[in-house]
This record gives C-alpha cells, sequence and structure tokens, in this order.
C-alpha cells in the first residue's frame, strides 16, 4: 500500500550539536509517527533523497534547516515497504500490518 503524506524535519541543538529529527505524517488522520534523528546535515539530504524527494526540495528543506527552522514536504508517497524499512512508521501504517 501506498501513502500520501508530509515529511517534516524538527532541527534543534542538543549540547551545542544540530540534530534533526525526521517523519512522516500520512495524510488519512494526524497519528503519531516515528521519527528518524540526524546529527549531519548530508546524512539528512542523502536521507532524503533516499526516500525520491525531488532535489530542489531536499535543497529547499536542508536551506531551511540550516537556519534552524523546521521544515516539511508535502504531497510525499511513500510504500509500506519504504515507511517500514526506514523506520517511519505512524499508528495508521502500523494498524494496517497488524490488522
Amino acid at each position: 500500500m501506498k501513502y500520501q503524506g508530509t515529511i517534516g524535519v524538527h532541527a534543534t541543538v542538543s549540547e551545542d550539536t544540530p540534530v534533526f529529527d525526521v517523519f512522516f505524517a500520512p495524510n488519512m488522520n494526524k497519528s503519531a509517527c516515528n521519527s528518524r534523528r540526524f546529527r549531519e546535515l548530508q546524512e539528512l539530504g542523502d536521507f532524503l533523497e533516499s526516500l525520491a524527494v525531488k532535489h530542489e526540495l531536499v535543497t529547499r528543506t536542508l536551506d531551511e534547516v540550516r537556519k534552524g527552522r523546521s521544515a516539511s514536504i508535502e504531497n510525499i508517497v511513500l510504500s509500506d515497504e519504504v515507511i517500514f524499512d526506514e523506520g517511519l512508521d505512524s499508528t495508521i501504517t502500523l494498524d494496517r500490518r497488524i490488522n
């Protein structure tokens, strides 16, 4: 199954080190989502590109988090396999697999 939703990137600082939390929220409802954590912008960019996010959207997102802002990428479609493999499950995707 494929899900359309939003990838969110929340930028914070922990012990003087930037931290970037990435989550995927399916449009189906506002369910709780797992997140992935990155400490390097390059890792974050590589991860977003591995999800087939367009290069210009990755660049825009990295620019936003460089400025200390959170960012979101809307209308992203991810399959069950990608969501599971990348640790981005939400209540909806987990429930569908369990039932």
